[in-house]
């Protein structure tokens, strides 16, 4: 016997037949309901339904057997993803607490601190015994900062030694880097590619010009805009930029200040022709973080959910890529709730939580692991929010609990939740018009696209943009 999910978002009727959307948030699949469908399954008449319509049903997980405990599957699956490692150890590590930028919302405190030799060592001691004693077969880095461009000299140096270390050509060291940009020389590029084997940046953009230079100065009080997408024009126009293998993602934080600059940066990178070469355009609502109570300077997670379902038609319209898929299954919400990977800071502290270093905020908290210095090769067990997926089952501590978008979501930022400050991520709020607009990409020829879309911006609507239960 069946039973409808839990874990199903049904939009309203999306055509002239009054079928409707049932998007599975444990596969990601998404069905196209007839009315009569949608009637059996609210009304729990799931007998009713033909057998082979059923069949889909349960492939999609839209149906599931009525016994099951569906929020302990769905833990057990994530407990079962952070227990087993890959072949992959990925490790993030912040080279220098520096950075030039001052950006009123970023909760650490910079200093001129690199990491020194012996705390290098001792790095790259830890890391390569992991490496051996987990039996992984590559090794990716996640570059973060303060600026990590500015501990270059840092990052050339932990990258041989781990090289030499490891000593098997067969082993690739990869990685990623998280940058401001305004080091993201030609030359620093190439050799982030060819000798890192970087395969994705992420540079920020907040806008356009004094939008941007509103949020992201430098420490003199200057603006970083025009150098940044400079760098950002130079590399993403170069002949072989696609052939080099490397993404480039741009990442846009959001609140009332700026807020008015997001169109114009979605404008002048297509204007550029840049909008086809980057990977991915997003948008996030400032957060606090280290305590600054930044939020309270953002948007109303309702404005910015329907916002970023404009930002998006306006963006399809102007020929970025899209896609029509619904989001996946996540089985590990972070590097705090489970798994390998921790941070190291240009201090020799190991957290696993990318938000805690050089924040003065958790001095003396148990988010400090330990150090390189004094816990080279020790082995942490008891980390803080390793138990989040336990907490989330047993206990109605946290409104993830009967959350219908957890198993996509995982809870969105642990930490906050905590801290006491929501993080349900602005699908929470738009995921009924995200559907709408999926199926109208999916189901309009390209010539009436453009006026479509038009309509449907403009019967978007505040009460439209309410929090999913």
């Amino acid at each position: 016997m069946y039973k409808l999910s839990h874990y199903v978002i049904i939009s309203a009727p999306v055509d002239e037949e009054q079928r409707r959307l049932a998007y599975s948030t444990r596969s990601g699949h998404t069905l196209l309901l007839p009315e009569i469908c949608y009637e059996f399954l609210k009304n729990d008449l799931t007998d009713h339904i033909p057998a082979s319509v059923q069949e889909q049903l349960v492939r999609a997980q839209i149906l599931v057997q009525k016994t099951e405990n569906e929020l302990g599957t769905i833990m057990a699956e994530n407990h079962a993803a952070t227990a087993t490692p890959g072949r992959q150890l990925v490790e993030s590590i912040q080279p220098t607490a520096s950075c030039q930028l001052g950006c009123y919302y970023c909760g650490q405190q910079h200093t001129k601190k690199n990491m020194a030799d012996d705390v290098v060592e001792k790095l790259t001691d830890r890391i390569h015994l992991k490496f051996i004693s987990g039996g992984y077969t590559n090794l990716y880095l996640g570059w973060f900062g303060g600026e990590p461009l500015m501990g270059f000299p840092q990052m050339r140096m932990i990258y041989k030694r781990l090289k030499e270390k490891i000593n098997n050509e067969e082993v690739k060291i990869g990685g990623k880097i998280v940058t401001n940009g305004l080091s993201l020389k030609e030359p620093v590029f190439e050799e982030l590619v060819t000798k890192f084997h970087v395969d994705q940046i992420e540079i920020t953009l907040d806008g356009t010009g004094d939008y941007h230079d509103s949020h992201r100065y430098t420490k003199k009080g200057t603006g970083s805009f025009d150098l940044i997408y400079n760098n950002l024009k130079t590399i993403l126009q170069r002949a072989d930029y696609e052939s080099l293998g490397c993404s480039i993602i741009i990442r846009c934080n959001v609140d009332e200040k700026n807020v008015d600059g997001v169109e114009p940066l979605i404008r002048l990178l297509a204007a550029d022709g840049l909008h086809t070469k980057i990977a991915r355009l997003y948008f996030v609502g400032i957060y606090s973080w280290g305590g600054n109570d930044a939020h309270k300077a953002s948007l109303t997670k309702e404005k910015m959910a329907m916002l970023t379902i404009r930002w998006q038609i306006l963006k399809i319209k102007l020929g970025y890529p899209y896609s029509t898929t619904g989001y996946k299954r996540k089985l590990t919400t972070c590097m705090a709730t489970g798994g390998n990977t921790e941070i190291y800071d240009a201090y020799g502290n190991i957290y696993n939580c990318s938000e805690i270093s050089y924040a003065d905020f958790y001095n003396g908290t148990p988010y400090q692991l330990g150090t390189l210095q004094k816990n080279t090769l020790d082995t942490f067990v008891d980390k803080p929010l390793n138990d989040w997926y336990t907490v989330v089952r047993d206990t109605e501590k946290y409104p993830c609990h009967h959350c219908k978008l957890l198993p996509v979501c995982g809870g969105s930022c642990p930490k906050s939740w905590v801290e006491g400050i929501p993080a349900c991520p602005p699908f929470k709020f738009n995921i009924l018009k995200e559907l709408e607009l999926k199926y109208l990409l999916c189901h309009t020829a390209a010539p009436q696209l453009e006026e479509r879309l038009s309509g449907f911006d403009a019967a978007l609507a505040v009460e439209d943009f309410k929090r999913y239960e």
